[in-house]
């Protein structure tokens, strides 16, 4: 039977061939892209499942690169704390050497010599080894700030501005009669010879209390080689305004001023302030030793700046040797005090008087009751960043005091025997102590042998203490916040400042903290390193600390270890699951290129012949005409 309007066998052949085109395509593109799965509708469970496979091996390169720069951090760290373990044991040999007592004086010297000069190294090393910008070591401390560690000279010189008087106005001292009482009023001083004048009219008496006594000019006092300070035989009572001027190179017994008292009855403070002192020297074996002013009552020396050395007996300090009822307010000293009794950088002995905003730069040293800031009593909102010595009741900021103060910063260093503290060596009374609201901030170096805390020494009553406190953990060695009290009660846990060296490392290619992570911490406590050396090489002390060192090194050379067979074996169990995770998607997703490849032709086949069979139905409805 022929069919004129349908050609069945026509479309017979179109549909066979569109098929064998669509099977030869196909078979075209698995051999181009070496898959068999190149789209979702080719196999859709295969598909996703491939897929997810991929992206696994994505996520397993990623944790494969973390491991290995987690090892290469570990790697490092290691390599610079073996440079470290060196230097220590070449220290430990040089104090078996010098303990060997064959050695002297000089030979000891150059021992020691070498043994700080590897100290400086091994600290460089501790505080600078970093590996991508991460310090591996220390990282530092967190931040923290409160009125006393604020504090900071300005350009001028001073912790407060200083703007200046005209003085033109006033009367010169040098104008009038030295030999007859001075009429009270005001007078400026600019010579060497008018401060002389000054001095000398007070030893007199004939100074009239209340009058005012202005620097227009610096002075340098270097033709004056024994200075017995103002006031020593009649207390000066009136002003003494440094104008922001400097009076340079004072040297003597005493400082600027011997005494200071009441300035009248009706106006009862006389007032030291906008001074600033440079080169000062003061050299004696008398007690109430200050490069400002020997003592002081009914006094306020404010905005004072001092720069000089300072070497007495009981009550040396550099601002103010003692007090009563005499305040030192934004006073600054930077040098070296050396005393016995009551010894501070600003004042030796604070009796019902305060320090308040003061700065200390330098050293303090002395036997007891030797403060950074004051030796005994009233502190608030002040800082000091000197190395403070002592025997007994030593303190970063206070010696001993029945006083309480407010936001304290110590950043120095603190040696002695017994009751020694970063803030205060002895609490004795006032034991309710308030911090302040932004506390007490000990970022320095304690050590003692009795009765030694962080914050305090010792207290023989009950300890209350209201406000935060802050330390920094990394410069302090075992410990207690306090040293020694009846009781202790602190209001807030005391925050340690240290940012530890920890790291989480991510190794795995999953979220599951247990199986994708390895913490570490590269954070080593030399917290000693400082003190290494405070008795010399050839103490037994320094050899004691010197192994505890070693020691801590050992310890955290074990802890590197460890981390490093584990980031070892996370790599060799990665490069596992990597390879059969690559091999599982093969399986799923490449094309086997032998039987494509016969798919192909077998298909190019069909193509063909439908091809040639299409020709011959679309021929066959011609026939129909030879039948009319």
């Amino acid at each position: 039977m022929l069919s004129i309007n349908t050609n069945l066998s026509s479309l017979i052949a179109q549909r066979s061939m569109k098929q064998s085109t669509n099977k030869l395509n196909q078979a075209i593109e698995r051999m181009t892209t070496g898959a068999k799965i190149n789209h979702a509708k080719d196999n859709a469970a295969n598909y996703n499942i491939a897929t997810n496979m991929t992206t696994k091996l994505g996520a397993l390169q990623v944790a494969e690169d973390n491991a290995l720069q987690g090892l290469e951090m570990i790697n490092t760290t290691s390599e610079t704390l073996s440079l470290i373990e060196d230097k220590l044991s070449r220290m430990r040999a040089l104090s078996v050497q010098a303990l060997n007592g064959t050695y002297g004086e000089k030979s000891l010297s150059a021992i020691n010599s070498e043994a700080e000069s590897l100290l400086n190294e091994i600290t460089r090393l501790n505080d600078s080894a970093t590996y991508n910008g991460i310090k591996l070591f220390n990282t530092g401390k967190k931040e923290v700030t409160n009125a006393g560690k604020e504090l900071e000279l300005n350009e001028q010189g001073f912790l407060q501005d200083v703007v200046k008087i005209d003085t033109s106005g006033m009367t010169k001292l040098s104008s009038v009669d030295p030999n007859t009482t001075l009429a009270v009023g005001e007078y400026s001083i600019s010579t060497p010879e008018e401060l002389i004048q000054l001095k000398e009219m007070s030893d007199a008496g004939l100074l009239e209390r209340g009058s005012t006594f202005c620097l227009s000019a610096n002075i340098d006092m270097s033709g004056v080689n024994d200075w017995t300070g103002i006031g020593k035989i009649n207390a000066f009572r009136g002003v003494f305004n440094g104008n922001g001027y400097t009076i340079l190179n004072l040297t003597g017994a005493q400082g600027l001023f011997a005494h200071v008292q009441r300035k009248t009855d009706s106006d009862r403070y006389s007032e030291i302030k906008n001074l600033r002192l440079e080169n000062v020297r003061v050299n004696t074996t008398s007690s109430r030793a200050a490069a400002l002013c020997g003592s002081a009552s009914d006094t306020k020396f404010v905005n004072c700046s001092i720069n000089g050395i300072v070497e007495g007996g009981d009550y040396a300090a550099g601002v103010l040797g003692s007090t009563g009822y005499a305040d030192t307010s934004f006073c600054y000293f930077k040098g070296s005090v050396k005393g016995n009794n009551h010894v501070g950088g600003i004042v030796g002995f604070n009796n019902y008087s305060y320090s308040d905003h003061c700065f200390v730069e330098g050293s303090v040293q002395g036997i007891t009751r030797v403060g950074g800031i004051s030796g005994a009593c009233g502190v608030r909102q002040s800082r000091c960043t000197a190395i403070v010595c002592g025997v007994s009741m030593v303190g970063g900021i206070v010696g001993s005091s029945n006083a309480t103060y407010q936001e304290l910063c110590f950043q120095g260093k603190v040696f002695g025997q017994e009751k020694v503290g970063g803030i205060v060596g002895e609490q004795y009374q006032f034991t309710n102590i308030n911090s302040g609201s932004s506390g007490w901030i000990m970022e320095g170096y304690v050590e003692g042998n009795l009765e030694t805390g962080i914050f305090i020494g010792t207290c023989p009553l009950d300890l209350t203490v209201s406000g935060q406190l802050y330390y920094y953990a990394k410069n302090i060695s075992n410990l207690d916040i306090v040293g020694q009290a009846l009781s202790v009660s602190i209001a807030n846990e005391p925050l340690d400042l240290t940012v530890p060296c920890d790291y989480t490392l991510q190794i795995g290619s999953s979220g599951n903290n247990k199986t994708s992570t390895v913490s570490c911490t590269t954070y080593i406590d030399f917290g000693q390193l400082n003190n290494v050396l405070s008795s010399g090489i050839e103490s037994t002390d320094s050899i004691v600390k010197i192994e505890e060192l070693i020691k801590i090194a050992e310890l955290k050379q074990v802890e590197l270890g460890t981390v490093q067979n584990r980031l070892t074996s996370v790599l060799d169990e990665i490069s596992t699951q990597y390879e059969n995770l690559v091999s599982s998607r093969s399986t799923l997703q490449d094309a086997d290129i032998a039987e494509v490849s016969s798919e192909y032709i077998r298909q190019q086949i069909l193509q063909q012949a439908s091809a040639t069979l299409l020709a011959t139905a679309n021929q066959s409805a011609s026939i129909a005409l030879s039948l009319i």
